[in-house]
């Protein structure tokens, strides 16, 4: 009996400490000790532009703080969001919808995708393609929007969330669609965001990953390092937030596209400003 006892208690605490790293990560993610919530804004439809979305996260109703040197650098849509009003930072990154492989790459280390779906079509056979290489891949947490609903007469707009609702639950039996074609639609947008459950990905929780968020790449002169002519060697510099597991300096790393590396060193961040606080006097 008492050996019983010890073993069910055993049980009992490992799934606590289960229970309170999950918890844990979740209160880190987005926090001000934790890394900004990476979101990545994806078309599935040729006619929806997923650059709208992004242009009405930045506005100021939204009660954010917009930080346009937190991006990716050299990104064509990607800036930091600070919402004082849910403690959160946001990270959002519009990928290439053309590139594949990039929205593969991008669904590997985002902690959300947000899914940009036409009105009337939901998405286009180029969507569905992707969302299949997406599930086949491994999906993260995820939120669906829709634009264009408020342009459309009143007696369609049941008739367009119907259709709509109908084609999400074959592929996301427990979504929500939220429109976006306002602030405060954006708004709610951002609260799911960040209140939705993180799902666990295996291949991304026993490795570290990282977006790079700004790079730069030093030459070397020669092989000593005096002067001479360049040997094609060099050193390749990335600034980011390791997610996932601790990276340890002594192993080598993968860099998408162009092949394993060893690293140098590893240096913490520069302490920044906090960005001013928000105060809503309505």
């Amino acid at each position: 009996m008492t050996l019983y006892i010890l073993i069910r208690n055993k049980a009992n605490q490992l799934r606590r400490n289960k229970k309170d790293l999950v918890l844990t990560e979740k209160r880190k993610l987005g926090s001000r000790d934790g890394p900004p919530h990476l979101v990545a804004v994806i078309a599935l439809h040729a006619e929806v532009d997923a650059g709208a979305v992004t242009k009405i996260l930045r506005g100021e109703g939204v009660g954010g703080v917009v930080l346009e040197d937190q991006g990716v650098t050299g990104a064509k849509d990607s800036f930091g969001l600070v919402l004082p009003r849910f403690k959160q930072r946001f990270i959002f990154y519009r990928p290439d919808t053309a590139d594949l492989h990039a929205l593969l790459d991008v669904a590997k280390i985002a902690d959300s995708l947000v899914f940009v779906l036409e009105s009337t079509e939901g998405w286009d056979s180029y969507g569905e393609y992707c969302l299949s290489c997406f599930f086949a891949q491994g999906l993260p947490s995820h939120a669906l929007v829709c634009q264009g609903v408020a342009d459309l007469a009143v007696k369609k707009r049941s008739e367009s969330r119907r259709v709509l609702s109908r084609l999400v639950e074959s592929h996301f039996p427990d979504a929500r669609l939220f429109p976006v074609d306002s602030e405060q639609d954006a708004t709610l947008l951002l609260r799911h965001l960040s209140a939705q459950k993180q799902r666990r990905l295996g291949f991304r929780s026993r490795r570290s990953h990282m977006l790079a968020q700004r790079a730069t790449y030093i030459p070397n002169t020669s092989q000593n390092g005096g002067g001479g002519p360049a040997t094609g060697l060099g050193t390749l510099c990335v600034s980011g937030y390791i997610r996932g597991s601790p990276l340890q300096v002594n192993r080598l790393v993968h860099i998408t596209g162009h092949g394993d590396f060893q690293l140098s060193q590893i240096d913490a961040p520069p302490l920044t400003p906090r960005p001013p606080a928000v105060h809503n006097n309505n």
